[in-house]
């Protein structure tokens, strides 16, 4: 299962993953499997990822449920990876609310795996320290805030995220204990001298870090990197983003993709699923 909040990659990786399955540019550990059904919308967003645009992120009202199937040819061992929300607003919205759809009760308890997003471009929780909270109790003229003005949506993401996960842990969830693979999307935002993704997610989610490390949810965690655009585009219609000239120039397009992380390859996208399936040791 892919699990993540909004603008933090997921649509753009679905439609780079789909590309490089589909068009078997790169060899690729995990390659496409048997689909049935109806794919328009995945291999639009693939469309406009090949092209050099910004692959636009669903809406709330265009919630685009996908199904990748993915074939593993040395143990001849299949893996599904689902997208239930990719817009990430119905995560989100369940922190505040503490509702959620049936259908993701569902795919909770059927999950084996989940596939955790974050991103090194969102940069909500870097506004308030503990020591910005001490400073305010002690300020005398500090107004008292009332509690019925509390925004779920201004509390930081870690917080949100850390939440949610352990809510999974609770009926009706009941999750079982499944590996965990962070995608921290965006990768070639990260400056130069951080090359460990890992490191990376102590130093700016040190509560998720920590949570992972310790839950009895998580029975492994892996730390990817992946830069899945590769730089800055603009939609398509809004003319050339800066970077897509440069992007266009790589060839072929599969090769755009980075990923840093245990037991990869530079271009492969699927090397984290191929993990997460717990197909490594099978190749």
């Amino acid at each position: 299962m892919v699990f993540g909040f909004t603008r933090t990659g997921k649509t753009t990786f679905a439609a780079a993953l789909w590309h490089q399955v589909d068009s078997e540019e790169i060899p690729t550990v995990l390659t496409k499997g048997k689909h049935a059904g109806q794919f328009a919308y995945v291999a639009e967003i693939s469309e406009a990822w090949a092209e050099g645009f910004e692959v636009e992120r669903t809406t709330v009202t265009q919630v685009e449920n996908i199904r990748i199937n993915l074939l593993d040819s040395g143990s001849a061992s299949k893996v599904a990876l689902e997208f239930d929300d990719l817009s990430g607003e119905t995560f989100e919205q369940a922190f505040a609310t503490r509702l959620c759809p049936e259908k993701f009760v569902e795919l909770v308890k059927g999950a084996r795996g989940m596939l955790l997003f974050v991103s090194a471009d969102r940069h909500n929780d870097d506004a308030v320290t503990i020591l910005d909270a001490f400073d305010a109790e002690e300020d005398e003229t500090q107004a008292v805030a009332d509690p019925n003005d509390w925004d779920g949506t201004k509390t930081p993401l870690q917080v949100q995220l850390v939440d949610l996960l352990q809510c999974l842990q609770r009926a009706p969830f009941s999750m079982v204990p499944m590996r965990v693979a962070v995608i921290v999307s965006a990768w070639d935002l990260v400056p130069q001298d951080e090359t460990d993704p890992a490191r990376w997610l102590e130093k700016r989610y040190p509560l998720l870090s920590q949570y992972l490390g310790n839950s009895e949810g998580a029975t492994d965690v892996r730390i990817y990197g992946v830069s899945a655009q590769g730089g800055k585009l603009s939609k398509k219609g809004n003319g050339p983003g800066p970077d897509r000239e440069r992007l266009l120039a790589t060839m072929p397009a599969s090769k755009r993709v980075k990923v840093v992380g245990p037991e990869t390859t530079e271009h492969d996208i699927t090397r984290p699923l191929m993990w997460l399936a717990g197909l490594e040791t099978a190749s």
